[in-house]
């Protein structure tokens, strides 16, 4: 049980130090202010994490890559945005996974998101597809109007398996 919990505090602290620091030096901008990005269409975004694979008893590291448009208007879609994703999960038996995403941006810094998709993966030597919900939590902290960086969590779904996820997200505006 220890050892299978060590990487994923090695992970946390990791993305704990960094967070810090880059929040307290971007805190200590004289010209700094929150929502820095808004006003920008659209947003490219990579995030790298661990991955829990509950179902296979696996762990592994995730690299995940996105790009969102937020929607316009004044209304309730002001909160939203649509995009496209791709993962892939390092393990012993890689998965990747092609999602289209819809998030929910409640307050400046807080994203929600739900992604359906597919998941390839090779078991006992065959590729198999399968249907995924993957569902994300991420806090965004401006760094600059350039990019953002928080943590995230995410939780995958697929009819047979599942896997939990504990990573850092960097959002590039554009």
């Amino acid at each position: 049980m220890y050892k299978k919990m060590i990487t994923p505090i090695k992970a946390l602290a990791l993305a704990t130090v960094c967070l810090v620091g880059l929040s307290t030096a971007a805190m200590s901008e004289e010209d700094h202010h929150y929502g820095a990005h808004k006003g920008h269409d659209w947003e490219f975004g990579v995030s790298v994490g661990y991955v829990d694979l509950k179902t296979e008893g696996e762990e592994g590291t995730m690299l995940d890559f996105h790009i969102m448009k937020e929607l316009d208007g004044d209304g309730l879609e002001k909160y939203f945005s649509v995009g496209v994703g791709a993962e892939v999960v390092f393990s012993h038996d890689n998965h990747y996974v092609a999602m289209v995403i819809l998030a929910y941006h409640p307050t400046e810094n807080i994203v929600l998101s739900v992604a359906p998709g597919f998941e390839w993966a090779k078991h006992d030597g065959e590729t198999e597809r399968e249907y995924v919900t993957h569902y994300e939590a991420v806090y965004n902290l401006d760094i600059s109007e350039e990019y953002h960086i928080g943590p995230m969590i995410g939780y995958s779904k697929t009819k047979e398996a599942e896997d939990y996820t504990v990573g850092i997200h960097i959002g590039i505006p554009f």
